[in-house]
């Protein structure tokens, strides 16, 4: 304890006992002298912050708070700076909800009904439809039973807004913080993304620990999605709720809180799941995924359109040109300057030629080695494996070469996306994007000659390998 029972903050705040204390610093239950109001104050030694991004993420608490008002969110009252001889302190005063998170109430040995479970749930997405209506949204990313309060009459606060985040900061910044607590975190949280429907799945996994009692880390797993059917009888409909709310793809889940909370009060039928991003059936493509390493193998796209077709064979065009060129300068301008005796002459152009393209050659080596159009004809191997490096290898038929290996590391993000060419043609108009394979500053680029469909396939199939391996590592670190 930082403080002692009785202090006097400031003259003016009274500490009574601790409330929590966290990543974010202590918050203690204090009585303002000046209103004999029961407050909270959270207070951040600097002394004590490791990290800058702390200290950058209480500021925009208190900055977020003070224009909040919603009757289920604590007021916000205040914020001051204190500095002593031996350290530098921050403080932000709110409304204190009285009542125990649900986090202890469960500890306690509450088990709450479905209804009560469903009551619970409903006054969460009305708080969080409050702040998805801002402008700009407000997304708290820390939605878990211990920010939860329930008072005896049963109604819910939510508090501790350390990990919030607007949607205007997620732009600016890329949004590149990763916080929350674990089992209750989205799986986009582990690449430092929030989207509106994170808080969803935080919500999701808060319901899932008050109807099984457990964390939702310890309840079991198919790849990153929760099977809960086996631990709690439920009712269709609000099992089918839940299962949404849980999706570990983000557009896969409830687009905002009103959607949300609108199937939950029946006031509108649980939509179609989007759409899954599966292999087409006409795909050749081969996916290979272990728990350490994934495979993709893609076979030459050369023919498999008119566009790649005129794409990749258009190099050979240009070369075909540049042949005649050359030839025709031996021809009329090397040859007779030299007198080549006739029994040389076919060696001697061949000499001439190799000598002028072995340069030309190297010099595009490497270049065409990440080439998308040079890529097109060959049989493509990806291998990814984390915490080792990235392997690319083009083969066709006898011929094959290998990119060198890309690096990886613990700390390294790895995310597929789709990126859109931006310069099309009329013969390609189809052509829309390729997919693009990101280590730290890195980029691999492949895929360009596949359907749609397939790209989108390999996109989600890559980053669920790279979510599932980050969410491991934190585990064991």
């Amino acid at each position: 304890m930082l403080h002692n029972w009785d202090d006097a903050i400031a003259g003016r705040y009274q500490i009574r006992h601790v409330l929590g204390h966290g990543g974010m610093g202590i918050t203690y239950a204090a009585e303002d002298l000046q209103t004999n109001q029961p407050v909270a104050l959270k207070v951040l030694f600097l002394h004590h912050v490791k990290d800058w991004k702390v200290l950058e993420l209480f500021e925009r608490e208190a900055k977020i708070l003070a224009n909040l008002n919603y009757p289920r969110i604590p007021q916000y009252l205040n914020h001051f700076e204190i500095e002593t001889d031996s350290d530098y302190a921050f403080y932000l005063v709110q409304e204190l909800a009285a009542g125990q998170s649900l986090f202890e109430l469960v500890d306690q040995s509450w088990k709450p009904s479905v209804e009560e479970v469903q009551a619970i749930a409903t006054q969460v997405l009305e708080i969080l439809v409050y702040l998805q209506q801002l402008t700009p949204p407000v997304i708290h990313r820390d939605i878990k039973p211990q920010n939860l309060i329930r008072q005896d009459n049963g109604h819910i606060f939510l508090v501790d807004f350390g990990a919030v985040q607007d949607t205007y900061h997620n732009t600016v910044t890329g949004g590149s913080t990763v916080v929350g607590t674990f089992g209750y975190m989205a799986p986009e949280q582990f690449r430092g993304q929030a989207v509106l429907s994170t808080d969803l799945y935080g919500l999701g996994t808060t319901l899932l620990f008050l109807l099984t009692g457990k964390s939702p880390a310890d309840l079991p797993h198919h790849q990153l999605t929760i099977n809960f059917h086996s631990l709690v009888q439920l009712p269709k409909p609000f099992a089918a709720w839940l299962e949404r709310m849980i999706e570990p793809i983000s557009t896969a889940r409830f687009p905002s809180a009103v959607d949300a909370l609108a199937v939950l009060q029946g006031k509108q039928p649980l939509p179609p799941r989007a759409a899954t991003y599966k292999q087409p059936k006409q795909s050749k493509i081969q996916l290979i995924t272990t728990t350490d390493k994934m495979i993709i193998d893609i076979p030459s796209s050369l023919l498999n359109s008119p566009q790649s077709l005129w794409l990749g064979l258009s190099p050979m065009f240009g070369y075909v040109f540049i042949f005649w060129i050359v030839y025709a300068l031996i021809v009329e301008v090397l040859e007779p300057g030299l007198e080549v005796n006739p029994e040389w002459e076919l060696t001697f152009r061949l000499i001439v030629l190799m000598s002028g393209f072995f340069p030309f050659a190297l010099g595009i080596c490497p270049y065409a080695a990440q080439s998308l159009l040079f890529s097109s004809p060959f049989r493509t191997r990806i291998e990814i494996q984390p915490l080792l490096n990235i392997q690319m290898t083009y083969s066709l038929g006898f011929l094959t070469f290998q990119l060198l290996p890309l690096p990886m590391g613990r700390n390294a993000k790895l995310q597929a996306s789709l990126t859109p060419i931006k310069h099309q043609f009329s013969f390609v108009k189809n052509l829309n994007s390729f997919c693009t394979l990101a280590i730290a500053s890195m980029k691999i680029k492949f895929g360009l000659f596949l359907n749609d469909n397939e790209k989108a396939w390999l996109v989600n199939e890559i980053n669920a390998f790279a979510e599932r391996h980050n969410r491991e590592q934190s585990v064991k670190f």
